[in-house]
């Protein structure tokens, strides 16, 4: 594009088609892990080639450093291929980046223009199926912003390279207000689309292909301070919301469990050695326990990626349903996914309360009774702290209420054994409290074991669901008493007085919210949800029809169908009406029974014209109201004199306009309409 192209070019466009080129650089650098080098050699190319293009240099050297610079781009994709990374996407993109550089340093036409656009919209499709930030919801209202503005800029520049007419001087106010409107309606059509597309697994498949940092999860083996230095990290574990819950339930107070331990060599806990089986399914549904005929609740729960396999659930899980694949479970509360790097999303249901009718599962074996050796004094504690007790819950009561006096959460000055915290120091994390429960439990003969995941949470009053960090990460225990395993926590309730306690705020809510329902409604939505979403929306508009006939004093044997027909023929009324002449012609640009309805350009005009109260009648003709309106205008005159001598052969010659006087007729009747005084338009 020369310099002469580019003055009749308005720089907003001008800009926004080099923003536009440079955008797909952004989301790759921001949401993905391709290479840092190559983005900065991209990025330094688009810079010097903008100051090139804008200055209009010849670039002759660039011209002959083309062709083995692309040899030598190809030359580095093959070799990160072969001797490099091995990964066939991070080899494309390089090759992408380095072609899309080049072009970036050579003088560009239009078809470059748009080689480029196609350049950076493949990179944004790429980050698209690379990461699942909230914030490419941000850039993705920016590529919409911008890709208005480049058709718009490449089309004009087609234009004065072919040398047709200089293309007219855009308002930088309305410019801006026609991307901003384009951008927006692009959102919606998109919204629009994404609502009516069915999809199935989208999410797990997208998040496959990020590299993402994962949390961390729970091993085989904790010791004694493997879980409290796991809170010292704010990071979101989970997001979890409760469609229903049963009377009694609150959400802070639930312990979503991801591993219980039953082996202890006296300063590390293991999982029992259980084989692995795989969990039944049942249509959609997981199948954890039998049914249970208590009231239940259900839980939407997000995990964030693990470095564990290990899937968490609340106690007295029943059932779980999404895009899990294959879990497997040692029988005793761990249940394993067969990936642990991905995020997942599914819905649980869960009870507080056993079923009276419900089988009771069989008991745990001897290693639940386990004591590691020499532990004669955590027996005789135990006798001394549950004799009163008549049964196994008072004596599991007992052992609980013993931590209540006397001992101390501390961070600074913790026991280095479960002996030293019973005996000496009494001070400890809550991996000691629930170590110490468990071994008395089981020295008073109640099987016991320890338990590992998150406890409580943050609510989240804006979206209404449970925020889960890592610093909520505890360890807890649970007692087998009455066929079924309970939940006993000795660690005293410290609440804002808590070394990791702290609030979001409600600026970082509104945040949290926005990063939930992204990760909700477009990472995971799913068909399933697509359904509901379709059948709360028709429950809705049934309600809202209801009201109205009430309103209106219908009766309510009045369906549907029948306000849809009356709707309908009320249409065709009007249009009847409108077509006989009652409210003027369909066609705003018709000017007879005969005619052939105006072209855009000239009904557009004629429609300016007609508002600013220059058509005295139905028959005024176009060349009297524009005449009278430019009148006073003697800079427009020649160009109303050259428009009209071109409308008269266009409508009324004997031959049609050739394309070349087409197009400057529709240019003037556009730079008439525009340069009308404000009396005779809107």
């Amino acid at each position: 594009m020369g310099a002469e192209r580019r003055a009749r070019i308005p720089a907003i466009l001008w800009i926004s088609l080099r923003a536009h080129w440079a955008l797909g650089l952004l989301p790759l650098a921001f949401l993905t892990e391709i290479s840092r080098p190559a983005l900065s050699l991209a990025a330094a190319a688009f810079a010097a080639g903008a100051v090139l293009d804008w200055n209009e240099s010849p670039r002759r050297g660039w011209h002959r450093a083309a062709s083995p610079l692309l040899v030598a781009v190809c030359a580095a994709a093959a070799g990160d291929l072969l001797a490099g990374s091995g990964d066939l996407l991070a080899s494309v993109s390089l090759l992408l980046l380095g072609v899309q550089s080049v072009k970036f340093l050579l003088p560009k036409t239009h078809r470059d223009g748009w080689q480029l656009c196609a350049f950076s919209f493949l990179e944004f499709l790429a980050a698209a199926a690379s990461t699942t930030e909230i914030q490419f919801a941000g850039f993705l209202f920016l590529f919409l912003v911008l890709s208005a503005g480049a058709m718009w800029a490449l089309q004009v520049e087609e234009g004065a390279e072919t040398g047709g007419a200089a293309a007219p001087r855009a308002r930088p106010g309305f410019a801006v207000l026609l991307l901003l409107f384009s951008a927006v309606g692009g959102l919606l059509l998109t919204a629009a689309l994404f609502a009516v597309t069915p999809r199935i697994g989208l999410g797990q498949f997208l998040r496959r292909l990020g590299n993402r940092e994962s949390i961390t999860g729970f091993s085989n083996t904790i010791s004694l301070r493997d879980v409290t230095s796991v809170k010292v990290d704010r990071r979101v574990v989970a997001r979890i919301e409760f469609p229903a819950l049963a009377a009694g339930v609150s959400p802070p107070g639930l312990y979503l469990r991801g591993a219980t331990y039953a082996r202890f060599d006296g300063t590390r806990w293991s999982r029992a050695r259980r084989p692995l089986a795989k969990v039944p399914i049942a249509g959609t549904h997981y199948v954890l326990s039998p049914p249970k005929e208590v009231p239940l609740s259900s839980a939407e729960i997000f995990l964030e990626p693990m470095d564990r396999p290990a899937l968490f659930v609340y106690a007295g899980a029943v059932s779980l349903e999404g895009a899990l694949g294959e879990i497997r479970t040692d029988g005793q509360g761990n249940y394993t996914l067969a990936e642990g790097s991905s995020a997942v999303r599914y819905r649980m249901l869960f009870s507080r309360e056993e079923s009276r009718r419900g089988k009771r599962s069989p008991g745990p074996d001897g290693s639940y009774l386990a004591l590691p050796p020499g532990s004669d004094r955590i027996r005789e504690l135990a006798t001394l702290v549950t004799s009163q007790g008549t049964s196994e819950a008072e004596r599991a009561e007992l052992a609980r209420r013993f931590f209540l006096s006397g001992f101390r959460y501390t961070l600074t000055d913790a026991a280095s054994s479960v002996e030293e915290f019973l005996f000496r120091k009494k001070a400890g994390f809550c991996e000691h409290y629930a170590a110490a429960l468990t071994l008395l439990l089981r020295a008073a003969g109640i099987p016991a074991r320890v338990a590992a995941g998150y406890q409580g949470g943050e609510w989240s009053d804006v979206g209404n669901y449970l925020i889960v960090r890592q610093s909520d990460a505890h360890a807890w225990t649970e007692a087998w008493i009455g066929g079924r395993w309970v939940t006993l926590d000795a660690t005293p309730l410290l609440g804002e007085n808590s070394p990791f306690f702290a609030r979001t705020g409600t600026f970082g809510m509104y945040i949290d919210w926005s990063r939930q329902r992204w990760i909700k409604y477009v990472v995971n939505y799913s068909l399933r949800m697509q359904a509901e979403a379709a059948s709360g929306g028709w429950l809705a508009l049934r309600r809202s029809g209801a009201r109205i006939r009430r309103a209106l004093g219908m009766p309510d044997g009045l369906s549907g169908r029948n306000i849809a027909a009356f709707g309908l023929a009320l249409a065709a009324l009007f249009l009847a009406w409108r077509m006989r002449g009652g409210g003027g012609s369909l066609f705003s640009g018709r000017k007879g029974a005969g005619d052939p309805p105006l072209p855009r350009p000239y009904a557009r005009l004629l429609r300016r014209l007609a508002a600013g109260g220059r058509r005295g009648s139905a028959g005024t003709p176009l060349e009297t109201m524009l005449r009278e309106t430019v009148a006073g205008t003697p800079a427009l005159l020649p160009h109303a004199d050259r428009f009209l001598s071109l409308y008269h052969r266009d409508r009324f010659g004997p031959h049609s306009l050739s394309a070349a006087e087409s197009a400057e007729a529709a240019r003037l009747a556009d730079l008439l309409r525009r340069g009308l005084p404000r009396t005779a338009g809107r």
